[in-house]
This record gives C-alpha cells, structure tokens and sequence, in this order.
C-alpha cells in the first residue's frame, strides 16, 4: 500500500531500502545514546520512557502523511527501540 500511496515504484524503489537503513542508523544512535542516559538518570525511568515513546511514534508512524515524515519517525523508532532492547537486556542479567 506505501508503495503505490508515496510512488515508490521503478525509479524511486530505492526509498523503500533507504526506510531500513533509517532505522538502522537510528539503532546505532539509540545505542551510544542508551548507555549515556542510563548512567545520569537510571535503567528504570529510561526504560519507561522509551516504552512509551516506542508506542507513541510508532502510532504516529502508520499514519505518516508523506514519506520523509516517515522516515523522520523511523529514525526514532530506530533510536527508542535500542534503548529499549538494552535497558530491558542490562536488567534482565544477573549480577556476578
């Protein structure tokens, strides 16, 4: 359905790969980000917040109205999503 909505067809397709490596740069900001946050404010709240900022811009993602709209709310998915999945993963281990 994005496709044909936003023209991403024949000479545009490549946007459609461009979308991933939005969300993968944005991971790889989330991850320098992540452990920077957890020090100053704790894994607690950080992990709260980018629960909800995970759900809040991912709502806001499936109704993007133009694609770099969406892009823009793909980085950030991309950056709340490895906040999240390192926070949750340096809870969930055991201390030795």
């Amino acid at each position: 359905m994005c496709c044909l909505q936003w023209d991403l067809v024949c000479d545009r397709a490549y946007l459609k790969d461009l979308t991933q490596t939005i969300l993968i740069v944005g991971m790889m900001f989330g991850a320098i980000i992540c452990t920077i946050l957890s020090d100053k404010f704790g894994r607690k709240p950080i992990l709260l917040f980018s629960q909800w900022a995970t759900v809040i811009v991912g709502v806001a993602n499936a109704f993007a109205p133009n694609y770099y709209f969406f892009i823009v709310l793909r980085f950030f998915v991309g950056i709340f999503v490895m906040v999240l999945i390192s926070t949750l993963f340096r809870i969930s281990t055991p201390k030795l």
